[in-house]
């Protein structure tokens, strides 16, 4: 949890960042954390579930996502329409659509085994 725990908050600061804010209020780092886990929810609701904090295709859709929602530069409808297009891509990257470390696809060795030319 502890490593995760970092993680975050890098992201966390890479966001703040991002959105150009100084403030190191709590509330504010609140509301960024609950950004970038909405956002995280909403990418894992179109199947992209390798959220790794660490990948430029994650962190620039938290980003996007962040400024959409935090009315950055009088944009949020551009950034908005700049994540969506992100999501739909980042949702029909296979490398993208599994967890890291989870290899199991759902079928078992058998499945499609062909003994004596027939298919079992």
């Amino acid at each position: 949890m502890k490593g995760r725990e970092r993680m975050a908050t890098k992201l966390t600061d890479k966001i703040r960042g991002a959105l150009r804010i100084s403030s190191q209020a709590q509330a504010i780092t609140d509301e960024i954390n609950d950004c970038i886990e909405a956002c995280k929810r909403d990418l894992q609701q179109v199947g992209v579930n390798n959220l790794d904090e660490s990948d430029a295709l994650i962190i620039r859709a938290i980003t996007i996502y962040c400024k959409a929602e935090f009315g950055y530069s009088d944009k949020a409808q551009q950034f908005r329409q700049s994540y969506d297009s992100l999501k739909i891509a980042l949702s029909l990257m296979e490398e993208y659509q599994t967890v890291p470390g989870n290899t199991d696809t759902g079928t078992t060795e058998q499945e499609g085994a062909v003994e004596g030319g027939e298919v079992v």
